[in-house]
C-alpha cells in the first residue's frame, strides 16, 4: 500500500463501519426518498437485503481497518459501490455524493492493493 492509499483505505474504513452500523441503529436518518426511488428503499429495508449491507459494509471495513484480506473485502465491495452509484444516478441524483465518496474511495484503496487481484486475472 503505498502512501498516497493510506487516507483514503482507512476513510473507507471508517465510512463503512459508521454507515454499516447506521442500518442498524439508525442514529444519522437518511432523506426521505420520493417516488421510484422511495418503492426501491421500501423494498430493500422491508427484506433480508438491509441488514446484509449492514453486516457486509461493517465487516469489510473492519477488514479494511485491521489491513487483513484487503483482496477480499474490496471484491465484495465493488459491486456494492456500483449499485449504490446506479440508485442515486437513476433514482436520487440530489444525494449522489456519498456513493460517489465511496466509489471513489474504493477505488483507491483497489489500485493501491492492484497486486492482490493478479489472481483473478489468470
Amino acid at each position: 500500500m503505498s502512501k498516497l492509499t493510506i487516507i483514503p483505505h482507512y476513510l473507507l474504513a471508517i465510512m463503512l463501519v459508521v454507515f454499516g452500523l447506521n442500518k442498524f441503529l439508525n442514529f444519522m436518518p437518511m432523506p426521505e426518498p420520493t417516488g421510484q426511488a422511495a418503492d426501491f428503499m421500501e423494498a430493500i429495508t422491508g427484506s433480508f437485503i438491509w441488514p446484509t449491507l449492514g453486516i457486509l459494509y461493517v465487516l469489510c471495513g473492519i477488514l479494511l481497518a485491521i489491513n487483513k484480506a484487503v483482496g477480499l473485502a474490496t471484491v465484495i465491495l465493488a459491486p456494492l459501490a456500483f449499485c449504490a452509484l446506479m440508485y442515486h444516478i437513476t433514482l436520487d441524483l440530489a444525494n449522489i455524493p456519498g456513493a460517489a465518496i465511496f466509489a471513489v474511495l474504493l477505488v483507491i484503496t483497489m489500485i493501491g492493493n492492484a497486486g492482490k487481484y493478479k489472481a483473478l486475472l489468470s
